[in-house]
């Protein structure tokens, strides 16, 4: 059985956003715009707060990738098999 953590989550989701910011040149409170979610998200998840799915799924819109690629879940997949 796979099963993910907060942290795990919460790591994945500063890390790929990070990462994100960084290809495309730009800081994170201008990803935020972009993706119509409030710089407070960002806040938040330094906090240990995961955001909710809709805000998850706006951002993995303009990431164009799966939400569960965003928050790890994809990468934990193909480590099991």
């Amino acid at each position: 059985m796979i099963s993910i953590n907060r942290e795990e989550i919460i790591t994945n989701l500063i890390r790929n956003i990070n990462t994100a910011c960084k290809e495309r040149n730009m800081s994170v409170n201008s990803f935020c715009r972009k993706c119509n979610v409030h710089k407070s998200v960002m806040d938040n998840l330094k906090r240990n707060c995961i955001p909710s799915v809709d805000i998850l799924a706006n951002i993995a819109i303009f990431l164009n990738i799966s939400v569960d690629e965003l928050i790890g879940l994809t990468e934990q997949l193909k480590n099991k098999q």
